[in-house]
């Protein structure tokens, strides 16, 4: 099964093509612009390392955020239309969910955190459980301030949620965080390839794979409607 699979919902934009869990070719970089001006080259140099080309994909996945609200369309709104044109599956997963999976074989309590700007931070904890991840606390948006009463003394801390306020965290919180040099603070493309291929091909035509069921992951409004709601940036 060969898998394309795209990732933009934060500052490290990703694209990985995989034949299984097996990556063939996989890029990233750091969002300087827009993830607009790289994703398209990426597919291109991934497609072509290995060997295929658009018609060769069995299914199209995106991560769905939180994250960058903008961001997170470029990745899902390209996917959903090589889907559509193609006439593939597609499938997403929670960034969230994609930073956890990655730390999952080497820590019991993995706690993602993405910046959500004006001092909050989306996050999650989640458990390995002989290699599967359970949803301890399932995402949501927390502001700063808050996380001293989120955060479990046990868990890696993983994202630039983290690095963001690092110097608060150390100032504030009552206990040491966790941090791994071996973990990446960002959702990769690769991620979802080795998800998505270890599903058995057949799963594919299941309705819930169809291009149109893949939806971003919004966990805040947008700055206008929260402005309109009365939800203000509360300085440290």
């Amino acid at each position: 099964m060969k898998i394309l699979a795209c990732d933009t919902s934060t500052l490290m934009g990703s694209v990985a093509v995989s034949d299984g869990s097996r990556v063939l070719a996989s890029r990233a970089t750091m969002r300087s612009g827009s993830h607009t001006d790289t994703i398209n080259g990426m597919i291109t140099d991934c497609l072509h390392e290995a060997g295929l080309r658009l018609k060769d994909v069995d299914i199209f996945c995106s991560g769905l955020g939180p994250g960058s609200f903008t961001g997170i369309r470029i990745s899902l709104n390209t996917v959903k239309t090589f889907a559509y044109i193609h006439q593939k599956p597609a499938g997403g997963l929670d960034s969230l969910f994609m930073m956890a999976d990655q730390a999952k074989q080497k820590f019991e309590f993995i706690t993602p955190m993405i910046n959500a700007f004006k001092n909050m931070v989306y996050i999650a904890e989640y458990q390995s459980v002989s290699n599967q991840l359970v949803v301890v606390k399932p995402p949501q948006v927390v502001r700063v301030q808050d996380l001293k009463y989120f955060l479990n003394p046990q868990s890696l801390v993983l994202g630039d949620g983290y690095t963001t306020y690092e110097a608060y965290f150390k100032a504030n919180i009552p206990f040491e965080l966790i941090r791994s040099a071996e973990c990446t603070d960002f959702p990769h493309a690769d991620t979802l390839c080795h998800f998505f291929g270890q599903k058995p091909q057949s799963d594919l035509s299941d309705q819930k794979y169809h291009w149109s069921n893949l939806i971003p992951i919004y966990l805040r409004a947008s700055e206008a409607e929260e402005n309109l709601s009365g939800i203000k940036f509360i300085p440290l």
